[in-house]
């Protein structure tokens, strides 16, 4: 009997230290997580909370001009500066006091990171041109899961940058722009970003910056949602949202592009903007294929003064005025676009020619196609009219009369002053 108890007694022992261990472990469960620690930033009645911002210390700002090793040894980054083992910059909180970059890599084509960084307050007024994080004739870098909010550009970079990746930012509110590639940037990735509430653009590209990929970024509530200009060409924006950018006192479009060219714009949602969806200016030889273009303010496509576009299966709804707008543009393809409920589905103005409109299809619009434009064939000089022609040879006659008389007077006057020479 003794026996059988004392075995009942070590069992429900043995339970009861195993049901112990259980809770303790339960209870400190949050100790083993990663991402325990979660910070955010209170600027200007902005609270920017960084769900995956680890725990990060203050630091002054920072500039690199190619001497990571200085940096190193002052304990700003560790690594070696090799793709496997890069200098890493990261977990600090800078203020650049409305007068510096916060972090700025310069003449550098070391492989390095930055990462997990809440920067602001880098010129927070119009007169500079200070961010967050600028990268300066600089290569190889990746720019990973920062808050680059409250600056005058959130992250921006300039001169020749190249080969770069910009990977899960917040770029919110800043003072002009929220991601910026500008003079000569080219074969930069920027993918799944927030770029929202900025001033001017979320996301820009300007001065032949070539063959960068804008991936599934949200580029919101800003005046323009993305931009190209300045001679830009073979950039690919996709799966991007390019939406609810309305900005007061100005035009907003989800899609800007201004003079570029060859440049890949396909399955992005540009829905609700303040004007138009995507506006298109000088600019030839780009594509434009499956967008999602709906409830915009004016047009849903606008293209003035263009020439060789594609506008291929997109889906336009539903858009203030007209789905497709051409103004004194030659040889675009409109086709296979699903176009409904607009005041007139695609116009062509009388200034455009050889413009190709097919197998699109339509659906609750006030008119599907009102089509003004000239014959391929037809020449771009138009005769003047009739009385203009004879106002013209009349000033013409008069002007030789009085050029012939001038010439007579000074001959007789010469004569003139000869033959009085002679007499005396």
């Amino acid at each position: 009997m003794n026996l059988i108890f004392k075995e009942k007694a070590s069992i429900l022992a043995i339970l009861g230290i195993i049901f112990l261990s259980l809770g303790l472990f339960c209870i400190n469960l949050d100790f083993l997580s990663k991402d325990r620690t979660i910070y955010s930033i209170d600027r200007d009645n902005n609270n920017s909370k960084i769900p995956y911002l680890k725990t990060a210390k203050i630091s002054s700002i920072i500039h690199i001009n190619n001497n990571w090793t200085e940096a190193k040894n002052a304990g700003i980054c560790n690594g070696s500066g090799t793709w496997n083992d890069p200098y890493v910059i990261k977990d600090l909180i800078i203020d650049g006091l409305n007068s510096s970059n916060c972090i700025k890599i310069q003449n550098s084509s070391t492989y390095f990171r930055i990462e997990n960084c809440t920067l602001f307050n880098a010129g927070t007024d119009w007169l500079s041109e200070y961010a967050g994080i600028l990268l300066h004739h600089t290569n190889n870098g990746m720019i990973i899961e920062n808050n680059c909010s409250n600056n005058m550009y959130g992250i921006s970079l300039v001169s020749y940058s190249s080969n770069n990746t910009v990977f899960r930012n917040y770029a919110n509110n800043n003072f002009y722009t929220g991601i910026s590639l500008n003079s000569l940037c080219s074969n930069n990735t920027v993918l799944d970003n927030e770029a929202d509430n900025n001033s001017a653009f979320g996301i820009s590209i300007s001065w032949n910056s070539h063959n960068n990929t804008i991936s599934r970024n949200n580029a919101t509530k800003n005046k323009i949602g993305l931009d190209i200009s300045s001679f830009s060409k073979y950039n690919i924006i996709k799966d991007n949202n390019l939406s609810f950018n309305l900005f007061p006192g100005g035009d907003s479009n989800g899609i800007r592009i201004s003079r570029a060219e060859n440049n890949s714009i396909i399955r992005n949602f540009v829905n609700q903007n303040g004007w138009e969806g995507i506006q298109v200016y000088e600019s030839n030889y780009n594509l434009f294929l499956n967008n999602s273009i709906n409830n915009n303010g004016e047009h849903g496509i606008s293209l003035v003064h263009c020439g060789d576009n594609r506008l291929i299966g997109n889906n336009i709804s539903s858009n203030g005025q007209y789905g497709i707008n051409l103004e004194d543009c030659e040889s675009n393809i409109v086709n296979h676009n699903t176009i409904n409920n607009h005041d007139v589905g695609i116009y062509l103005d009388d200034q455009s020619k050889c413009n190709v409109a097919l197998n699109n299809s339509f659906a609750g619009n006030g008119a599907d196609i009102l089509d003004f434009q000239r014959k391929c064939d037809e020449n771009d000089f138009t005769a003047p009219p009739i009385d203009v022609l004879i106002i013209s040879i009349v000033i013409v006659g008069v002007m030789i009369f009085i050029t012939g008389t001038i010439l007579v007077l000074r001959r007789l006057s010469k004569i003139k002053v000869i033959r009085n020479k002679k007499s005396s």
